[in-house]
């Protein structure tokens, strides 16, 4: 069986505690995503995200198969480390999976912000015109999911409903997910 460099320095990341970089858009092939691998399955990957200035920005979970480059030990990384740490950030675990599971990290992620009252945001596709469903998770199934929608002004904008299985990005309590909660909290109290 060939090696497969990719994912063990995902593997690292999470057993090292070192910073990766992950691109996983084709169709903007300079983005990535940074920060430590918080969990790895046989399909996807939950990461602690880090802002481009070192700040704590939630938690992403992506699909293994939409990796097509991961850096590590670099300048960028070494960068977003120190201001990390200098800047005392910190993430909590959040998926109880870590590593060689069959765990569906897309289900474990949205339970855990239902937990933790996260705001999400969920892509269940990737063409130019796709949208994000953003909301609060209202309930999960083994097969579905329920997101009170929330508007960019930070009203409930009725509710999603659609299976696991679409998902092809998470995000949870990012900047914008973390605005978008305190908008909401402030017109339904």
């Amino acid at each position: 069986m060939e090696n497969n460099f990719i994912l063990e320095t995902l593997k690292k990341s999470l057993n090292e505690n070192v910073i990766v970089s992950i691109f996983t858009n084709r169709n903007a092939p300079e983005k990535c995503i940074c920060g430590f691998i918080d969990a790895i399955s046989v399909e996807q990957f939950s990461i602690k995200h880090i802002s481009v200035d070192g700040f704590y920005d939630g938690y992403k979970v992506r699909r293994i198969e939409d990796i097509f480059r991961v850096d590590i030990s670099g300048k960028y990384e070494d960068r977003l480390k120190y201001l990390y740490t200098y800047r005392n950030q910190s993430h909590t675990d959040f998926l109880k999976s870590k590593s060689n599971s069959d765990s569906n990290l897309f289900k474990e992620g949205l339970l855990s912000a239902k937990g933790l009252n996260m705001v999400v945001t969920v892509c269940i596709n990737e063409t130019e015109e796709q949208n994000y469903i953003v909301g609060w998770v209202k309930n999960v199934t083994e097969t579905e999911v329920i997101i009170s929608n929330i508007s960019d002004s930070g009203e409930i904008d009725g509710e999603s409903v659609f299976y696991i299985e679409d998902i092809v990005k998470l995000c949870c309590d990012t900047e914008n997910e973390s605005v978008l909660g305190i908008l909401n909290q402030r017109s339904n109290p």
